[in-house]
């Protein structure tokens, strides 16, 4: 078997040195990954992960660093085009905008005086700006493209949600596997999240879900679920 995992957080670009992210570690996806691999049967892990994510050291993984949410989408589709991969576990926290534009106020509302222009321009934005506005707009739903691009791929799509009721949660999650044809998803809540703890469900086509209490606790029903998956095909 073949699969791909993605794990941290992508990293939305300002300028050279700037960039607009998320505090999503890839610790759940480092358990997952590191439950995959001592699996017999799985002979490569493409692992995609954020820039601030450890990957799991194995001959079995080639780690692909990525940045923001198009450089996941490449990636990502470039690998489900030229390999056969039999199961997508979609960990990374993907950013839900990614920056369009970068302006001012004064600009934005046509009151900016010409002979002052602040200039924009460069590899990096002049830190004397005062009043910097960043525009953005809604990034692509790279978990859609992905039984688009293959369909018998086995995919595990993750919702992260917070103080929410459980039963909203649970709904939630169920209505991402709906829309995006995922064989599980992997529902949790931040305020179920802690050093020690970790509160997940895995959610089946059914609705029905398997609940887990640690990062190693999800891992290993991951695993189990995708092989039991794997083997029904």
């Amino acid at each position: 078997m073949k699969i791909v995992i993605t794990a941290g957080g992508t990293s939305e670009r300002i300028d050279d040195v700037r960039t607009i992210t998320n505090s999503s570690t890839g610790s759940l996806g480092f358990a997952i990954g590191n439950a995959f691999k001592e699996i017999d049967e799985i002979e490569k892990i493409y692992y995609l992960h954020g820039k601030r994510a450890v990957w799991p050291e194995d001959e079995k993984v080639e780690p692909v660093e990525i940045g923001g949410v198009l450089d996941l989408k490449e990636n990502l589709t470039r690998i489900l085009q030229e390999d056969q991969i039999d199961a997508v576990i979609h960990a990374m926290a993907v950013s839900d905008y990614m920056v369009h534009q970068v302006t001012t106020l004064d600009k934005l509302m046509g009151t900016e005086d010409p002979d002052h222009a602040q200039d924009l321009s460069g590899n990096k934005i002049s830190s004397d700006i005062d009043d910097l506005i960043i525009h953005m707009k809604r990034s692509p739903k790279v978990i859609s493209l992905i039984k688009q691009a293959s369909p018998e791929t086995t995919l595990v799509g993750f919702k992260l949600l917070s103080g929410v009721p459980h039963e909203e949660l649970i709904d939630v999650g169920y209505r991402l596997l709906q829309k995006n044809n995922c064989d599980f998803v992997m529902a949790n809540d931040l305020r179920e999240i802690g050093r020690d703890f970790h509160k997940g469900y895995l959610i089946h086509k059914d609705k029905s879900y398997d609940s887990m209490n640690t990062n190693e606790e999800i891992a290993q029903m991951i695993v189990r679920r995708v092989l039991e998956e794997r083997k029904g095909k």
